[in-house]
């Protein structure tokens, strides 16, 4: 039994080959936002590494957001081309559990507290607070787009001791001086703080295992808020500047 992963919600793009014993085989980019000319090309080299075929893939999953609006799409539609193509089901990833359980797989049993945020520009990002609970990760703060002083309150109310939560993702390098103000909270190491395939396979498989699967028209993208286009277009700015271009 394999399961296919795809990862493209970041900078770098990288795909996963999980088997039903949980060993990964797994490919990155090294390109920045490349996404569209990398992704195949990294699951067809899981694929080789492991000596199959698509015909092998028994499902396939994709980190559906939040992230880049672009590399969302690109790997939405590449793991539902595939499922479709293939006639083998779904699994929906969130991104911000993917970087927790990538966090946990590097830390030790003292962590329990994991806070991936992702950059959201202009003060903002997409964030959660997960707790560990054997191989679950509960939501104890929701998935959604907050304020990085916001964020910050909220966390600092969760009844941990010190050192207990582990910030992972692109938000650190925007926000760092904010967190580091804020408390005695852990900052991911770089060579893990972002978003990885590895990670989307493990939870694949979990859900695999509890038949929490879709179909292909089911996979769908999480943007977590409007694109700036669409953001614009509704404000009347949009229209406006494309009226001046006439």
């Amino acid at each position: 039994m394999y399961i296919l992963s795809i990862e493209t919600t970041g900078k770098y793009g990288s795909a996963a080959l999980i088997d039903g014993d949980g060993r990964i085989s797994s490919k990155s980019s090294h390109e920045e936002m490349n996404h569209l000319k990398d992704i195949m090309l990294l699951a067809d080299e899981c694929l080789k590494a492991e000596g199959i075929g698509t015909n092998s893939i028994d499902a396939v999953a994709a980190s559906i957001g939040p992230g880049s609006f672009t590399g969302i799409r690109i790997g939405v539609s590449s793991a539902r081309g595939i499922a479709e193509m293939l006639n083998i089901p779904c699994i929906s990833i969130s991104s911000l559990e993917g970087m927790a359980a990538l966090a946990d797989a590097h830390m030790g049993e003292e962590v329990r507290f994991f806070a991936p945020i992702i950059n959201a520009r202009r003060g903002q990002l997409y964030g959660a607070l997960f707790e560990r609970d054997g191989a679950r990760y509960n939501a104890v703060l929701s998935e959604r787009q907050y304020m990085i002083d916001e964020f910050l309150e909220e966390i600092d109310k969760i009844d941990s001791e010190e050192n207990q939560i582990i910030f992972v993702g692109d938000g650190i390098d925007a926000y760092e001086d904010k967190i580091r103000e804020a408390g005695l909270y852990r900052l991911a190491d770089e060579e893990w703080r972002y978003q990885d395939a590895s990670s989307v396979a493990e939870l694949a498989l979990q859900k695999y295992n509890s038949n929490n699967t879709i179909t292909y028209d089911y996979l769908l993208p999480n943007y977590m808020r409007k694109s700036e286009a669409e953001m614009r277009l509704e404000s009347g700015t949009l229209s406006s500047k494309i009226g001046k271009l006439r």
